[in-house]
């Protein structure tokens, strides 16, 4: 199955007996009929068993193995593209491969190229290195393929794989290097891999750091404890990893069959393989010639993800606490560099305080900076200016927060001074500018307190809002240090209720109030910050999945569809507003204050985004 980018793969294992291949033919070819995905690997020399020792001399033996090539391609009802391990003689020398199939054609062979030789591993004993050969073309079951170092690539959908096998991986250099460089952007590895305590954690490092190395994805497949246990034993383990990041595993001792299938995000591999200069230079100095293999795989008309899609993909699904512990102990630990860096008699923290999400987080932050900082001369200047349409409920909230935490307040109602402007404008209509000059009023009281208090004013604008462009130019735009510009809206409710939980239980009431309130800027009466640029769980994901992933327009109405059970026209209402509000914002984030990164991506245009405020998109 493969749609819009994403391609479904599966890792293998099928149930076997050593030896004896007339089981194990049908026991794959059962398996492989049961698979959805495009493409599937299945574990070292599987049709005969890696264990089978000094049965690969037998000329019957290794005849027997291409009998049973033969019956699964001519059997197998699967459409994709599927790779079994199978010993091949060629020309009186025996190689351990993995042969590369789709429907009755057989597309390659790629042999195992390191050929461990060392504790419980013998295999030099049976089968020559890949290395060693000059062979490009070898006939197998009639049919003239390509041998060797290979890519496989389907140029239309820009699918390209490569194929290693077991020890391959565990290599100080190994192949799939290589085949990264050539422009694979998945490797399957077929394995037999034995066991011991505590290695199923080395071999998932191992997986781990192969496809972050190699900015692509990473599926691996072992035998199963089918293998004989006469000296060690074995286990079905299975690991699909993109990017440095396991998307999904399988462990398991007993005597089960398996496929592990997932859904890959192959334009997000490709797009952000354009942007690391570091490949791109390796990618020029190292590249090794292959040959090129190609195939075609057709677009699925529906494709059904594996897996729900993650809603809040800025969000790490496993470990997420640990995730969170770090986000927090970062901001706190900018605001505190901060805070020693700006020079005396400009120290203290003037941040205004609305009761709100964003100037909740900001506040606690610069209480836990201060606290660790332990200086008594650093003081913090809470700020509420409260106009005829602030509520009563997020006022007092900002109370709670400020009295517990024993900070100076400071309460200054911007009502008067708000109404002497718009006069002195002559502006009476309640619109954009009657909005706007409120914002900027505050930010115009923050900014001189700051000088009257000898400090800076810290900016409480988070990531959404910034990448949405939803905050006034000049207004709530603009500060010294914008301490939550690198978290998210749904970031943001993390850490405040992290905060309720682990930090400040005695604020829980008040800090689950806030999160419980709709988001709202309190520039108009009963205003709703998601009425007007919808949800900011779904302006979260199309932010990851457009400029993390580099989703187009239309696969990110496919993603809304179907994370969000939403129909299409909506999924494109999002969308559009997005992509508007977006890059008509450039200009707004071209003049940002600086702000520490937190997650894996940022919007400074100094440290990572660069656009111009003046670029058109097309429709």
């Amino acid at each position: 199955m493969y749609k819009k980018g994403f391609i479904k793969v599966s890792a293998a294992t099928p149930e076997i007996q050593v030896g004896n291949i007339e089981f194990n033919k049908t026991s794959i070819l059962n398996l492989l009929d049961k698979c959805n995905s495009s493409i599937v690997v299945f574990p070292e020399l599987c049709i005969t068993g890696y264990s089978s020792s000094d049965l690969f001399y037998q000329g019957n033996f290794l005849s027997e193995a291409l009998d049973a090539l033969y019956f699964i391609i001519s059997k197998t009802k699967y459409k994709g593209i599927y790779i079994l391990g199978v010993p091949l003689d060629l020309n009186g020398a025996l190689y351990n491969c993995a042969v590369v199939i789709k429907e009755l054609k057989i597309l390659g062979v790629v042999p195992k190229m390191y050929i461990p030789n060392h504790h419980e591993f013998y295999e030099k004993r049976w089968f020559h290195s890949g290395l060693d050969t000059n062979m490009k073309k070898i006939n197998i079951l009639d049919q003239n393929v390509s041998f060797g170092s290979i890519i496989f690539e389907d140029t239309k959908n820009v699918i390209r794989f490569g194929v290693e096998i077991c020890q391959d991986l565990w290599a100080t250099y190994s192949p799939s290097d290589d085949m990264s460089l050539a422009g694979a952007n998945m490797i399957f590895n077929l394995s037999a891999s034995s066991e011991h305590v505590m290695k199923n954690d080395i071999r998932k490092i191992c997986v781990l750091d192969h496809s972050r190395k190699q900015m692509g994805a990473y599926i691996y497949t072992s035998s199963g404890v089918f293998e004989s246990t006469s000296e060690v034993c074995y286990s079905s383990h299975q690991l699909i990893a993109v990017q440095g990041e396991l998307i999904e595993e399988y462990i398991d001792f007993s005597m089960k069959r398996n496929i592990l299938t997932a859904d890959i995000d192959l334009e997000g591999i490709n797009f952000l393989k354009r942007q690391d200069s570091t490949f791109r230079d390796l990618h020029f100095k190292h590249i090794k010639e292959y040959q090129i293999v190609n195939f075609d795989n057709e677009e699925s008309t529906e494709y059904i993800f594996d897996k729900e899609l993650n809603k809040l993909p800025f969000i790490p699904e496993s470990k997420k606490e640990e995730a969170i512990f770090q986000a927090w102990n970062l901001q706190i630990l900018a605001l505190m560099k901060r805070i020693k860096s700006m020079p005396e008699g400009a120290r203290n923290i003037i941040i205004g305080v609305s009761g709100g999400l964003d100037s909740t987080l900001a506040l606690l932050v610069s209480h836990q900076a201060l606290k660790r900082l332990n200086n008594k001369d650093v003081k913090i200047f809470g700020v509420s200016m409260p106009s005829k349409v602030t509520s009563k409920k997020t006022y007092d909230f900002s109370i709670n927060l400020m009295s517990y935490l024993k900070i100076n307040h400071l309460n200054i109602p911007i009502n008067k001074l708000l109404s002497n402007h718009l006069n002195d404008i002559k502006h009476e209509s309640i619109d954009v500018t009657y909005e706007n000059s409120q914002a900027r009023i505050r930010t115009l009281n923050l900014m001189n307190l700051a000088n009257k208090y000898e400090g800076f004013v810290l900016g409480t604008g988070d990531l959404s809002e910034i990448a949405l462009g939803f905050m006034t130019y000049n207004g709530d735009h603009m500060s010294m240090y914008a301490i939550n510009s690198g978290l998210p809206k749904t970031w943001v409710r993390l850490l405040v209720d992290y905060y309720g939980r682990k930090v400040y239980k005695e604020l829980k009431e008040t800090l689950d109030g806030i999160l419980s309130s709709p988001v709202t800027p309190e520039l108009l009466e009963n205003q709703d910050t998601e009425k007007i640029i919808g949800r900011y769980d779904i302006n979260d994901f199309m932010l990851y999945h457009h400029l993390v992933q580099g989703a187009s327009k239309s696969k990110m109405i496919f993603l809304i569809e179907n994370a969000f059970k939403m129909n299409h026209k909506n999924s494109k209402i999002y969308v559009d507003r997005f992509f508007n509000r977006f890059y008509n914002s450039q200009f707004k984030r071209q003049t940002m204050p600086e702000g520490p990164k937190i997650l894996n991506f940022s919007l400074s245009p100094r440290g990572e985004y660069r656009l111009p405020s003046d670029i058109k998109i097309s429709k």
